[in-house]
C-alpha cells in the first residue's frame, strides 16, 4: 500500500462540507467536549487531520523530510490555512463520502489512526454525509424486525 499527503483542497472541501451541515464531533478525553466545525476552528481541525496524513506517510516511508514525501509539495500542516469551497461547486454527499474514503486511504498506515482524533472528524463527517443520502430518511432499518408468517 501506498500513501501521500492530501493536498489543502481536500481538506478544504471536507471541511466546507462540515462548517455547512454543522457537523459536530466529540473529542474523547475526560469532559467529553462536542465540537463544531465553524468559520473559527476550520484552520486547526485541518491542521489536525493534515499532521495525521503526515505521521501515516512518515510511517510508511520513514527517514523522509516534509518536503520529500509523496503528494502536493508545499501542503504540510503547518502551511495549511482553510479556504472555504467555492459556492457555486457542489459537495454532494456521494463525493464526500469518497473524500472521507480517500483521506482515510492516506491517513491509516499508522497501528492507532482509528483512535486518533482525525478519525474520529472523518466518521463524524462521513456519518453525516451518510445520512444526507437520497431515500435514507425513508428507507427501513431504524429498528428491524422480522416479517411475521401468515
Amino acid at each position: 500500500m501506498s500513501a501521500y499527503i492530501v493536498d489543502h483542497d481536500h481538506i478544504d472541501a471536507l471541511l466546507s462540507y462540515g462548517i455547512e451541515h454543522k457537523v459536530r464531533y466529540v473529542v474523547r478525553d475526560p469532559n467529553a467536549a462536542c465540537i463544531e466545525i465553524t468559520e473559527t476552528n476550520a484552520t486547526e481541525i485541518g491542521r489536525i487531520m493534515l499532521d495525521e496524513n503526515e505521521r501515516s506517510v512518515r510511517h510508511r516511508y520513514p527517514g523522509s523530510d516534509v518536503d520529500d514525501l509523496p503528494g502536493s509539495i508545499g501542503q504540510d500542516a503547518a502551511k495549511y490555512k482553510f479556504k472555504r469551497w467555492p459556492a457555486l461547486v457542489a459537495l454532494p454527499a456521494m463525493t464526500i463520502l469518497k473524500a472521507c474514503d480517500g483521506f482515510d486511504y492516506q491517513a491509516n498506515e499508522t497501528e492507532n489512526y482509528e483512535q486518533s482524533l482525525a478519525a474520529t472528524i472523518i466518521r463524524a463527517i462521513r456519518g453525516y454525509a451518510i445520512r444526507r443520502l437520497p431515500g435514507y430518511d425513508n428507507a427501513p432499518g431504524w429498528s428491524m424486525h422480522r416479517p411475521i408468517k401468515a
